[in-house]
């Protein structure tokens, strides 16, 4: 049965003038629905993905990944041993880092589930799958705020070395290579203690820059 003809004419019997270019779009939009439904792997963007791994139990038998433990894959190839799995904070990667949760082997029965992990830590991650941020409460999550921002609870750390950069501030309005933070109240971080006053913080050097006073 040819599907597309009998939808032209459909199309046709409704008026449509543009038929031919309404039923190309909408084939064009099933098929890459479908080819991407069904690509086995997690998708994270820039040619990443996250690729199940192989489980087995305290005597050697090969059990099931049911969770999706994986590791990061670039174009098929392995970038990491690291175990990952894709969280609710992930939205893939963005300027070079991507959100996931990291899982460690624990020996401890207390502290690990069925498949001898641990329970899970947030992180971002770099594009050689190195951490960057992690978060020692389960509870909180780093946030990718862009380039190499991101922040934790109350502060704002430098991706590329870890480190605190400045508190968040009373108010703080993203634009779309830089934040402006108002530090109007005495917050204080055993790394970093700003003066009050209006700052900007760019997202590609992290470097802060003080526009003004609190009047």
């Amino acid at each position: 049965m040819n599907y597309k003809s009998n939808f032209l004419s459909y199309l046709g019997m409704l008026g449509l003038e543009d038929k031919y270019g309404v039923i190309d779009s909408l084939f064009s939009d099933i098929v890459d629905h479908e080819e991407n439904k069904r690509y086995p792997y997690e998708k994270l963007g820039d040619d990443y993905d996250l690729r199940p791994i192989d489980l087995k139990d305290d005597k050697g038998n090969d059990i099931p990944n049911t969770s999706k433990y994986c590791n990061l894959y670039l174009n098929g190839n392995k970038v990491s041993d690291k175990v990952f799995r894709k969280g609710g904070m992930c939205n893939g990667f963005k300027d070079g880092y991507c959100s996931l949760i990291y899982y460690t082997k624990e020996k401890t029965k207390s502290k690990r589930n069925n498949e001898g992990f641990n329970f899970g830590t947030h992180v971002i991650i770099n594009a050689l799958g190195e951490i960057k941020l992690k978060v020692d409460n389960s509870l909180d999550h780093p946030y990718h705020i862009g380039g190499h921002l991101a922040s934790i609870r109350d502060y704002i750390y430098d991706l590329r070395t870890g480190k605190v950069i400045t508190p968040k501030g009373s108010t703080t309005i993203s634009g779309s290579d830089f934040i402006i933070i108002e530090h109007r109240y005495g917050w204080h971080n055993k790394e970093v203690t700003l003066p009050l006053g209006i700052y900007k913080l760019d997202f590609k050097t992290a470097e802060i820059i003080k526009l003004g006073d609190i009047k």
